[in-house]
């Protein structure tokens, strides 16, 4: 029921819903990766992907979360990323 917002100097109470607060964010730099997170492209530091067809999301600070399997598709088009065959996302 709380939004929390995390940089490198701490963790912070938002008023804002996360809906308004994805509304707010650059699209280009921002991302929503489940119901409840919203990450920051640039801090991305790689992707696993998982058996059970989720995203492992390993940030340059060493914390990890995962994508739902719902944006896993969207997320790869945000990131450019293309199949093993090179004809686009799987």
């Amino acid at each position: 029921q709380k939004v929390m917002a995390q940089d490198a100097g701490g963790v912070y109470n938002i008023q804002e819903k996360l809906y308004e607060l994805e509304e707010r964010l650059d699209s280009g730099q921002f991302f929503r990766i489940s119901k409840s997170e919203i990450v920051n492209l640039k801090k991305i530091k790689r992707l696993d992907m998982s058996i059970t067809g989720t995203i492992k999301v390993i940030f340059s600070d060493g914390t990890e979360t995962y994508t739902s399997r719902r944006n896993v598709t969207k997320l790869k088009q945000c990131l450019g990323l293309r199949g093993r065959d090179g004809k686009g996302i799987q």
